[in-house]
């Protein structure tokens, strides 16, 4: 009798260690599922690198002739004048022209100014005033542009540095609001070649 009761007790502790180690197997199970379900691939890890690190912003070059960047700058140009009282647009022959009207002593006065155009360290473009016409009468560069930029708001896309008879066009300033960045590469009248980075951010 004493025998049959120690023999059942063995089984029934087989039978617990049995079931216990099938417990821990399925937990051990489901938790090392769980841990794979929630732990990337390294190819997912590698591709989402990536991703992080172009998110920011997409570099695109963009070439332009002379017509081209004439109808870029102009379009800018039209929207920094609509509350002022001087209109005058920018034009790419042998050289850089703006040409444009104000109000002088109440009547339309035409103006012209011709000047090289170039890049400056930051990518605008800078425009070195050689000569300027009002009407038919020509006039010093830095007398005009120093009474342009006491008497007449540009913008921020044009800035006046009449000491040295220059025009800036900001182009940092081209939809500054959308985040969009834009700086020259290469400013080449003679062979028509103009190029420009344009930075756009995917956020």
């Amino acid at each position: 009798m004493v025998a049959e009761k120690r023999a059942q007790a063995k089984q029934i502790n087989y039978w617990k260690w049995a079931f216990a180690i099938l417990l821990a197997l399925v937990i051990a199970t489901v938790l090392f599922i769980g841990h794979k379900l929630t732990t990337p691939s390294v190819d997912q890890t590698r591709i989402s690198q990536q991703t992080k690190q172009v998110d920011k912003n997409v570099d695109l070059d963009v070439s332009m002739n002379k017509q081209q960047l004439s109808a870029m700058i102009n379009y800018y140009l039209r929207k920094s004048q609509k509350k002022s009282k001087i209109k005058y647009r920018f034009i790419l022959d042998k050289s850089a022209i703006l040409m444009g009207t104000t109000k002088v002593l109440g009547s339309n006065v035409s103006f012209t100014l011709y000047a090289k155009p170039s890049l400056d360290a930051k990518g605008n473009i800078v425009l070195d005033a050689k000569s300027v016409s009002v009407g038919s009468l020509n006039v010093p560069a830095n007398f005009v542009l120093r009474y342009v930029k006491n008497n007449y708001d540009l913008g921020k896309f044009a800035t006046i540095d009449y000491k040295k008879s220059r025009i800036i066009l900001n182009l940092a300033q081209v939809s500054a609001k959308q985040g969009i960045k834009v700086n020259g590469q290469k400013f080449d009248l003679k062979q028509n070649e103009f190029l420009f980075n344009v930075a756009l951010p995917l956020k």
